[in-house]
């Protein structure tokens, strides 16, 4: 007998997130649907469907922006995150993806976005399928020291203060004291804590230099300013793949420029 999923996120009259996507239905659940006026049996699916199109809307979207032609690129990158995504909801820190869904409302796809780019970039680099998932869990997860960040603060719409700043910065060490009781792998939790650094120095928490940022953070470091630019935000405007590279040649101490022509080689 085929179990069911919800096809898209399940929002109640008020905007409150019941369901999220891919979650899989019980009798119970349904009931708690129907007394909600939830219940729409035109949106789940079935099991034998669910891993091929719970990442679709976000790829096909993903593909647009990115310029990416060639659907094929996306496929493993695709299949490996729906996997993560899955399997996270069995997880302890399933908590706090959800949160991702909630808090702000360009968190999640940019969450998405992020681990499809690093995916993209380590399946290029012919990583085996273990450190596939742990830089996709790790770049998936790479932002969610910034649900302890203030709302005001994650979408003012100008530049941030002094003060601001410090708390902005402090996302790194939260995410990665938050995830800690969870004991993810090392090759995770050095994403989540070194996205922010630079090769140069320059970056935070720890102004870590070159070799002393882990490969993964440094491919992470990029996906993450790649999709940061190339992305709307209250305060700015998206810019095209095109001016994003441009912008990370033009800083060449910070980003690993062999990662970055690697990236250009995808795309």
């Amino acid at each position: 007998m085929s179990e069911y999923f919800t096809k898209n996120d399940i929002y109640d009259k008020n905007g409150t997130l019941l369901l999220s996507k891919g979650q899989k239905m019980t009798d119970a659940i349904i009931a708690k649907l129907k007394s909600l006026g939830s219940y729409k049996p035109e949106e789940l699916i079935n099991s034998d469907d669910k891993q091929r199109v719970v990442l679709t809307p976000i790829s096909k979207a993903f593909g647009a922006r990115m310029n990416i032609r060639n659907d094929r690129i996306l496929e493993q990158p695709n299949k490996v995150l729906s996997t993560i995504i899955f399997e996270s909801k069995t997880k302890p820190w399933w908590i706090y993806v959800n949160a991702l869904a909630n808090y702000v409302d360009w968190l999640y796809t940019h969450s998405i976005d992020v681990a499809m780019i690093s995916l993209m970039m380590a399946v290029e680099l012919g990583y085996r399928d273990d450190e596939l998932l742990n830089i996709g869990l790790g770049a998936f997860l790479h932002d969610v020291g910034k649900l302890l960040v203030p709302k005001p603060i994650i979408q003012k719409p100008g530049p941030l203060t002094e003060i601001e700043m410090v708390y902005m910065r402090q996302h790194c060490e939260l995410g990665m004291s938050s995830l800690e009781p969870f004991n993810l792998p090392k090759e995770c939790t050095d994403i989540i804590l070194q996205h922010h650094e630079r090769l140069d120095g320059s970056g935070y928490p720890k102004a870590l230099k070159g070799d002393e940022i882990c490969r993964n953070a440094r491919i992470v470091m990029i996906a993450d300013a790649v999709d940061a630019i190339t992305s709307g935000r209250p305060y700015k405007q998206p810019q095209e793949m095109e001016v994003a590279v441009k912008i990370l040649r033009n800083d060449e101490e910070k980003y690993h420029q062999e990662l970055i022509t690697l990236l250009e080689k995808i795309l």
